[in-house]
């Protein structure tokens, strides 16, 4: 049993929350809300967060924020959260961030010495947590899930398994990666094997014109 600790976000909201490793090395945090210095809880539902899924990222240094546990595919997944309004209480898909966001440029000439994130898709909500359709989040939704996805980003930044659950998905990567190469090794191999054939070819055939 992991014993639950707590954050606060920068709009002052606090959630408790335990972590777990997942199969590749993600953070697993499963959510609840703290109410009235904590008498009171509210289960959320989980997000899991792991560096860039992408094989070849375009910005390095990424993280993905994937709401709910399992499957890519989000109609696969559990323990959606609950983090929406009464029109589309569940969050569903993920979001890719730049931990960058939150570090504070001090020569700047306003400096923002609380940024927040900067979410790269627009959140989406749904009536149910998986088979049913998806539709953009109203402006409430997707500020709780702004100022929720800036704390827990902190929170992972600050725990000191994240250096070996990153670790671990990045030898994940390296895996998917080689399995996205071998198509193309095969593809040249084919190509090698008709150019040797072509070349015996014409060694074969100027063996019988010199014969």
């Amino acid at each position: 049993m992991f014993d639950a600790k707590t954050f606060t976000t920068p709009a002052g909201a606090t959630y408790s929350y335990t972590v777990t490793t997942g199969d590749h090395g993600e953070a697993v945090y499963d959510l609840s809300r703290v109410f009235q210095d904590g008498a009171a809880k509210s289960t959320i539902g989980a997000i899991v967060i792991h560096p860039d899924y992408n094989l070849d990222p375009i910005v390095p240094g990424l993280l993905n924020v994937q709401f709910g546990k399992g499957s890519v595919d989000r109609h696969e997944r559990t323990d959606v959260p609950l983090l929406g309004t009464e029109n589309a209480p569940y969050v569903i898909g993920h979001q890719l961030v730049n931990p960058a966001d939150l570090e504070v440029e001090k020569d700047a000439e306003k400096p923002v010495t609380d940024p927040w994130v900067n979410l790269t898709r627009t959140v989406r909500g749904a009536v149910a947590p998986v088979e049913a359709s998806s539709f953009q989040a109203d402006t409430e939704t997707c500020e709780r899930v702004r100022d929720l996805v800036t704390a827990l980003i902190k929170v992972y930044r600050q725990d000191e398994a994240t250096a070996s659950r990153e670790a671990q998905y990045s030898k994940f990567l390296d895996e998917e990666r080689a399995l996205a190469l071998a198509p193309q090794i095969q593809e040249l191999t084919a190509k090698i094997n008709v150019l040797w054939i072509a070349r015996d070819e014409l060694v074969d055939r100027v063996s019988r014109l010199t014969a």
